[in-house]
């Protein structure tokens, strides 16, 4: 019996369900199948309920959608697959329409769904929204602000614990910074909508580093949300209206490039030509704008980095974000960067290529699995010996940093720029 076919996918999209051929390759990749052991929850099993989903075998239920919702979209599929299943393409085509028939919206949360359509992509309201927790700090009123943050329904309460601490009130970055040395070129740094508040002190570091790289740098007062926050929310025409205004901004601008210290962020800018393939005003703009578009890592790698002199007797691990390591197929270069750095010692981090749970808004939607992918990540790190972790990117930070300190562990997680700034603060200009 075949049912009503509430959930559509082009023609294009559906032939990328032939791909699969089922062999299972994928499944120890899969974060939630090795947390679960659960068919349903890994890549080949929901590739068999969203087809079965579209050509009208099952009923697109709440069951379905939970499945489907479970999934981080960390692509470490993808990568595994020597099929070549692009398994993003297909959840990104259902997903959505499953959420809007079950929920009748895109996320099951309402409170989650307007606070990453609302307050995530204007870093104004970012900064509006932890200013109440950072005020409670500097009264030191933080442990009770914090106990009745958690209090608040689902979400509210889960953003309160990933959010960090920081000034009352930060300064702005500059504008434009000149290089330093021979000069090599000008870069476009794009702070992204949370981590400009978030993040300031990896914001200047990627200053320093770009700059004693020989490259001027610019910043924008106010920079569009890139879309990464509304394709997390299910919301595909919400994250096509983000990426025009940004696509519109960017293509009026001179700079040799474009570059993110955000794994997210990047890859989202990267793949522009997806999110609006099909607003053809676009494309010209977008293949410039993708042009010139790098990680920072993917930069400094490619433009080849000046070496730092400035010591650091220290052991470190480093996690490969998802949007880095799968989406954008970056995994090396941080390696390399992080080897020049003099007296550092980097160590390897079982299962570094598994997901840490934070996945842009997973831990915020799925925080139940969210901790346990968080717990199992930092039971892989407290087993290197490692004094600090480092990453390259602002979710993953977060993320691993709110579970080292569950564990009791007060271990610093920063990013390869911070690492490479602190040798350069070291280093003779």
């Amino acid at each position: 019996m075949r049912h009503s076919l509430p959930i559509h996918v082009s023609p294009e999209t559906y032939d990328k369900f032939n791909a699969c051929v089922h062999c299972g390759l994928c499944l120890p990749a899969c974060p939630t199948y090795v947390e679960t052991a659960n068919e349903a929850d890994s890549p080949r099993g929901r590739i068999h309920l969203m087809r079965a989903t579209v050509d009208g075998v099952i009923e697109p239920s709440a069951i379905v959608n939970e499945h489907l919702d479970r999934c981080l979209v960390c692509r470490a599929c993808e990568t595994a697959c020597p099929s070549g299943v692009q398994y993003h393409a297909l959840i990104e085509a259902v997903r959505p329409q499953l959420a809007q028939h079950v929920h009748g919206r895109t996320l099951q949360s309402p409170i989650l769904e307007f606070v990453v359509k609302h307050i995530f992509p204007y870093p104004r309201r970012v900064a509006l929204s932890v200013l109440p927790l950072r005020l409670a700090n500097a009264v030191g009123l933080g442990g009770l602000a914090q106990k009745v943050a958690r209090m608040m329904p689902g979400p509210l309460g889960a953003m309160t614990e990933v959010l960090p601490d920081g000034p009352i009130l930060s300064r702005s970055l500059p504008a434009f910074t000149p290089a330093l040395g021979e000069r090599r070129g000008s870069v476009l740094l794009l702070q992204g909508c949370v981590g400009s508040v978030v993040s300031r002190d990896l914001n200047a570091a990627c200053i320093t580093v770009l700059t004693r790289n020989g490259f001027d740098v610019h910043t924008l007062s106010a920079e569009p949300c890139c879309g990464a926050m509304a394709a997390h929310a299910n919301d595909p025409q919400g994250a096509a209206d983000f990426a025009a205004q940004l696509v519109e901004l960017l293509a009026t601008r001179d700079d040799d490039y474009f570059v993110s210290p955000i794994a997210g962020c990047g890859a989202q800018l990267k793949a522009l030509d997806h999110v609006l393939h099909d607003q053809t005003r676009y494309h010209d703009k977008v293949r410039a704008v993708v042009r010139k578009m790098r990680d920072i890592n993917e930069f400094l790698g490619e433009v080849g980095l000046r070496p730092p002199q400035g010591r650091i007797e220290r052991t470190v691990t480093y996690h490969d974000p998802c949007h880095l390591l799968n989406a954008q197929r970056i995994s090396e270069t941080p390696r390399q960067l992080l080897r020049q750095i003099p007296g550092l010692t980097l160590v390897a981090l079982p299962e570094t290529d598994l997901c840490c749970g934070a996945a842009g808004t997973y831990n915020l939607s799925q925080p139940e699995m969210a901790a346990q992918l968080g717990q199992r990540k930092v039971g892989n790190i407290q087993t290197t010996g490692a004094t600090e972790c480092i990453t390259a990117n602002v979710g993953c930070q977060l993320q691993i940093e709110r579970h080292l300190k569950a564990a009791g562990q007060d271990m610093p997680v920063r990013h390869v720029i911070e690492l490479l700034a602190e040798s350069y603060a070291k280093s003779p200009v």
